[in-house]
């Protein structure tokens, strides 16, 4: 049996647009917030934003609550707000993920993801991509799990041993990705839906268009 490469792709970004409309997460701030009798400032919406996840343990000192005791609330919050706002479609794939089936027959696909491993799984069954991502990676729900998070390498530890190959790839959408895929050893694809920058691919079927045939469709 021929061996295929490996194509891990990160959620967020590539995969969900889960930061166009930020509904959801303002919400499950705001209900952890109010669950400790926190004043809902905007400086407090933004300290539990999880741009500042690698920061929350200074987050909790300021707010004066243990750590082990704030996060539990806050990820209880942030996961059932984020699988509702999924199963409401207020955050969906990307339109260009389809794109992906193209390289079924030459790649084994997998997700690794910082978000949680519920939602990773979520995704994948609510959306129907079963038949695409094999290997479905996300953190779990301790503090000392967010204090492993890409670009630590745990999460592709976890991976690891479900993989028979070293030919690696991975396409993100942060420096944090970046590095990550360079510790892993994984050759690493930059995508900015944004804007074009270089060294940076600005969709799905760009990166697909590299993997297939060894340039962009519009080289």
């Amino acid at each position: 049996m021929t061996i295929k490469p490996v194509l891990f792709c990160d959620l967020d970004g590539v995969l969900l647009d889960s930061e166009s409309n930020l509904i959801w997460l303002i919400r499950s701030i705001k209900k952890t917030l109010s669950h400790f009798h926190i004043p809902l400032t905007d400086e407090h919406l933004a300290n539990l934003h999880f741009q500042n996840i690698g920061a929350f343990k200074e987050v909790s000192k300021q707010l004066c609550i243990d750590p082990n005791v704030l996060w539990p609330i806050r990820n209880q919050y942030y996961t059932k707000e984020k699988l509702t706002a999924m199963k409401q479609r207020i955050i969906n794939p990307f339109s260009d993920i389809n794109v992906l089936y193209q390289l079924k027959n030459d790649f084994r696909l997998g997700i690794i993801s910082n978000s949680p491993q519920s939602v990773v799984d979520f995704f994948v069954s609510e959306y129907g991509f079963t038949d695409l991502f094999s290997i479905n990676i996300g953190r779990g729900s301790t503090m000392w799990d967010i204090e492993h998070l890409k670009p630590d390498i745990y999460l592709f530890t976890k991976a690891k041993s479900l993989i028979d190959t070293d030919q690696l790839f991975y396409i993100g959408d942060r420096e944090t990705d970046r590095i990550f895929a360079q510790k892993a050893g994984m050759r690493y694809y930059h995508l900015n839906r944004e804007k074009q920058q270089e060294n940076s691919y600005s969709s799905l079927k760009e990166i697909v268009s590299v993997l297939q045939y060894g340039t962009r469709k519009n080289d």
